[in-house]
């Protein structure tokens, strides 16, 4: 028994009569494969079995769901620059007011909590469909 790393990826290699190469290219076979599929996986053992080499990958746990898309990643950055600018968090900022730098108009009430929502809720939608 002898053990490999490729990347970040251990390699288990059951039987000493695997030769290196075979192991190498088989776990490389492995990798691309899962990468294929999105999945990340964190060990493969080798095995020698009856009509040849017995793979078992194991896909890193929890990973998946940490992983996105660039899609998924930009939507996501959208969606807090929206909730920054239409829920200010600043201690001195007055959450019930909205001020149009470029007309210099102002509003106030529910009309401003309203309009927000709803955007919210559209942005939402939007960003639903493209996922």
């Amino acid at each position: 028994m002898y053990k490999l790393i490729i990347g970040n990826i251990r390699i288990t290699v059951s039987d000493d009569s695997i030769s290196r190469e075979q192991a190498t290219t088989a776990a490389r076979q492995s990798i691309a494969a899962a990468q294929g599929q999105g999945k990340v996986l964190s060990h493969i053992e080798i095995t020698k079995g009856e009509t040849g080499l017995d793979i078992i990958p194991t896909e890193k746990a929890g990973h998946r769901q940490s992983r996105k898309t660039i899609k998924q990643s930009m939507l996501d950055g959208m969606q807090i620059a929206i909730q920054e600018k239409l829920y200010p968090t600043g201690t001195f900022s007055n959450k019930d007011l909205w001020y149009d730098g470029d007309t210099g108009q102002e509003w106030t009430g529910n009309a401003v909590s309203d309009a927000r929502d709803e955007l919210v809720k559209a942005f939402e939608n939007w960003a639903s469909t493209i996922k």
